[in-house]
């Protein structure tokens, strides 16, 4: 019998070095607000691949029903002139608090409707 001097340990490396690379990648592509929002939870839903194409409008709703565009707090009338600026084609992500009141979330689809934006994402959280 051949007697084991040392183990080998490049294979382990390697694996290490790919795992490695994927957590890196997978980080980067994380999108996260910075204002604190607890998005509401739904129970099931079909997931769907999209491609985005365009850079996405970023609207937060607060808890207190305060309106934030692209992480910077923003009026209802300011909010409504700056998404006049935008082409109707592009992607908007609304990011809702959980604890926010329905009128401000109507508020916003009313404003992206008489826009002409369809293209809306809205964040939620799986229960699990």
């Amino acid at each position: 019998m051949k007697k084991i001097d040392s183990m080998n340990l490049v294979p382990f490396i390697d694996i290490m070095l790919v795992l490695l690379v994927i957590v890196l990648t997978t980080a980067s592509f994380v999108n996260t607000s910075r204002i604190q929002v607890n998005v509401p939870k739904v129970s099931d839903g079909t997931r769907e691949n999209t491609n985005v194409e365009s850079k996405p409008i970023n609207i937060a709703i607060d808890s207190e029903g305060g309106f934030y565009l692209d992480n910077r707090p923003i009026s209802l009338e300011a909010l409504k002139a700056a998404l006049a600026n935008y082409q109707t084609d592009t992607p908007v992500i609304l990011n809702g608090d959980s604890k926010s009141d329905l009128d401000a979330f109507v508020q916003i689809m009313d404003m992206l409707q008489a826009q002409g934006m369809k293209d809306l994402y809205i964040v939620v959280e799986e229960e699990k």
